[in-house]
């Protein structure tokens, strides 16, 4: 039986005690302010939880798992159901659905989070033994210059990864509304909304393969080759669902969507190669390929020179030996 006047929390040792009592209780929610009362775990205005203990090592892994581990969580609720109903995902958010799942941005951030965490370590531990992986079987003489040139097109492609991504969506939302021209159901904004879906889902899985086989960049590069085929599929079958068509006019769309996407694309390439070269963005390639011109034509004059001189000294000593033969000493 406690004594009187000692809660059990003062009866505990000092040091769980003190874990326990850094936080002062308060009377309102942290996050939006609302009145709680004394036995109120959570807020009844926003739900959020109410927090008693100060932030350590073990209440911060249990909020990790909480929020990405637990089966009800939205990041799991989001990412299954984009392949087992995207339209359940896409077309609720689209209609109001904002609770269920994580919303188009939201879920975007998390899949840039997690490439950009992959370029990270790509780039810090494993880039040379990518590049080698690459360069496997390269019987060229130039093995060294494509290296460099891969290594320095990658850095600037991981340097601004954030960048392209966020031009990439609308470019495929403005190829999608083209392609379902007929079909009126969808505006820009909301194209956007089902490829900010559809990309990122790509990314994130693509993100979590290469992050578990950067040790072997061998695996790693098949397994890429294969998710990349199979997101053309998971692309097809996403707007599939979307627009509730059949597979005829799927394929149909999808050839469609190629050949739009082409045509746009390289006027897309073609402008931001011109923006690039105006900036002085593409001055380290253009000083590499100079370096390996006046590489390569430098080997070309040893060479020819080479191949000058045993020419001459070749006929000198046919001459001396035709001589000697008709005028011997």
């Amino acid at each position: 039986m406690a004594e009187e006047g000692i809660t059990p929390q003062e009866k505990q040792p000092k040091k769980k005690q003190k874990k326990r009592q850094v936080l002062a209780i308060s009377n309102t929610c942290k996050n939006c302010g609302h009145t709680l009362l004394l036995d109120q775990r959570f807020c009844q205005n926003c739900g959020s939880k109410r927090m008693y203990n100060r932030l350590n090592w073990r209440n911060l892994f249990e909020d990790f798992v909480e929020r990405f581990l637990n089966i009800e969580n939205h990041f799991l609720k989001t990412f299954i159901g984009l392949f087992k109903k995207p339209e359940d995902v896409i077309v609720g958010y689209i209609n109001g659905l904002r609770k269920r799942y994580i919303p188009a941005f939201s879920y975007f951030a998390i899949a840039i989070t997690l490439s950009g965490f992959y370029s990270f370590v790509l780039r810090q531990w494993f880039m040379d033994t990518y590049l080698k992986a690459q360069a496997f079987g390269n019987t060229s003489g130039n093995t060294e210059f494509q290296m460099d040139f891969t290594k320095e097109l990658l850095n600037n492609v991981m340097e601004y990864q954030a960048v392209i991504s966020f031009v990439y969506v609308p470019v495929l939302a403005l190829i999608s509304l083209l392609v379902f021209w007929n079909y009126k159901s969808y505006n820009y904004v909301e194209h956007i909304v089902i490829h900010l879906y559809l990309y990122s889902q790509v990314l994130i899985v693509t993100s979590i393969v290469q992050i578990l086989f950067l040790w072997s960049p061998v695996i790693s590069s098949v397994l890429n080759l294969i998710v990349s085929l199979s997101s053309f599929i998971y692309g097809a079958y996403v707007l599939k669902k979307v627009y509730r068509i059949n597979t005829a006019s799927i394929i149909l769309k999808t050839l469609l969507f190629f050949v739009v996407g082409g045509f746009i694309f390289m006027v897309l390439i073609i402008v931001a190669g011109f923006i690039f070269f105006k900036l002085g963005m593409l001055d380290g390639f253009i000083e590499m390929f100079k370096m390996e011109v006046d590489k390569q034509r430098a080997l070309q004059e040893a060479a020819r020179a080479i191949k000058d001189s045993v020419s001459v000294d070749s006929t000198r000593m046919l001459i001396e030996k035709v001589k000697d033969t008709i005028f011997p000493k």
